[in-house]
């Protein structure tokens, strides 16, 4: 599964939270995305996978929940939404999250996927704030990744002990945005991802 394939996913992932926050739909196993050099054509191509499994809430804290998902393979995510979102006018209708996912079957361990609820033009920069310490991400479809994915561990762990994270990025049309997300209860909301997904 590819970066586009997650990234409409997460959108219709996104959609259900809108809709039904305590049931919502989730993927039944997420892929490590594909290097953002694909052919955009390549990657519009792909078809999200049939099979969907609903998530099961572990518990929330702070302003993070952690869930599981169990379809063909087991797996489990911390999932966080802005607490403020710039410019407010611009962005009322479209949904933002964070998903740090683990997929125990692949091996994947905190698997950051940064969902912007609008479009993005492909490869365009975007920069991860956390308290001052800052990390370049790329643009593809709707969502952000780490530009860099060697810096996951890192970034997670930055979030871990951070009290603010500010995503800045812009839409496809050139619109800047500033989604403000508070890092309150995510640790335990790992930690509790952690326990269930060995």
């Amino acid at each position: 599964m590819n970066r586009s394939t997650l990234s409409t996913l997460l959108c219709h992932f996104a959609a259900a939270l809108a809709v039904a926050a305590a049931a919502a739909v989730a993927p039944a196993a997420w892929a490590k995305p594909k290097p953002a050099s694909k052919p955009a054509q390549e990657q519009s191509d792909k078809s999200p996978g049939k099979g969907k499994a609903k998530s099961h809430s572990l518990g929330k804290y702070g302003d993070w929940e952690a869930l599981t998902t169990i379809g063909k393979d087991k797996t489990c995510y911390a999932l966080g939404a802005p607490v403020k979102r710039q410019p407010e006018g611009k962005l009322k209708d479209a949904a933002a999250n964070i998903f740090i996912t683990t997929r125990p079957g692949e091996g994947v361990h905190n698997e950051v996927a940064i969902g912007l609820g609008y479009p993005t033009k492909e490869n365009g920069a975007a920069s991860a704030d956390i308290d001052g310490d800052g990390f370049e991400l790329v643009t593809t479809g709707t969502n952000a990744w780490l530009k860099n994915a060697a810096k996951e561990k890192e970034f997670v762990e930055a979030m871990k002990g951070g009290a603010k994270l500010q995503i800045k990025a812009s839409s496809a049309k050139g619109t800047s945005t500033t989604d403000t997300y508070s890092l309150k209860g995510l640790s335990d909301a790992l930690a509790r991802v952690q326990q269930e997904c060995k």
